[in-house]
């Protein structure tokens, strides 16, 4: 592997991996499928997509979005919030949850687009966690009821390497192309649960 991976202290990972983004306003929060989050954090770049070639029968509709070049600006960081129930609230009122309508959704997201990242909490027996903002936003994480072992949130570094966080509390740091079965799960070291103030 190459020094990427010094990234991650493994004796405190949630603190190591979070460090770079601490202070950092997010950027491009969205509402993606469903009730999933996305954010970016530090430099833009562009991602291209080149058009591709279908090898299978699919719609028409897929076949004309693949034959088309896709250009998007993508932060340093890529924070994508899904697979788990969440909370927005700021102020201490809450403006949507993972079941809210999508317009309450989109106004979540509009919220926390440019606060900077305060802290990050996660308690690994629960499997919550928590992201503090710096105008007051406060966004919670924690797992579907009596749901297998799925991932609440993970967080790329550009083309690189992953921190995966599961609803068990383990969590993974790998390349970013690394199939999702040969991924390692690891526990969170005791007391070691945090980033930022």
């Amino acid at each position: 592997m190459d020094n990427q991976t010094t990234m991650l202290d493994e004796t405190d990972p949630i603190g190591s991996v979070f460090a770079p983004l601490l202070g950092l306003p997010c950027w491009n929060v969205r509402k993606g499928r469903g009730s999933f989050l996305t954010f970016e954090f530090g430099d833009p770049a562009l991602e291209v997509r080149e058009p591709i070639a279908p090898t299978t029968t699919a719609s028409g509709k897929i076949m004309a979005s693949w034959r088309r070049r896709t250009v998007r600006p993508i932060g340093e960081w890529h924070l994508w919030i899904y697979c788990c129930n969440w909370r927005c609230s700021a102020r201490g009122s809450e403006i949507a949850h993972s079941e809210s309508e999508d317009e309450k959704i989109e106004a979540a997201a509009a919220e926390l687009d440019g606060q900077r990242l305060r802290s990050v909490r996660v308690d690994p027996i629960k499997g919550t966690s928590s992201f503090a903002f710096d105008l007051g936003a406060l966004l919670e994480t924690w797992p579907y009821e009596g749901e297998a072992l799925d991932e609440q949130w993970l967080l790329q570094l550009r083309q690189s390497y992953s921190f995966a966080y599961r609803n068990d509390g383990r969590y993974s740091w790998s390349a970013a192309d690394l199939p999702a079965d040969q991924e390692t799960w690891r526990p969170l070291p005791r007391g070691k649960t945090g980033a930022g103030t």
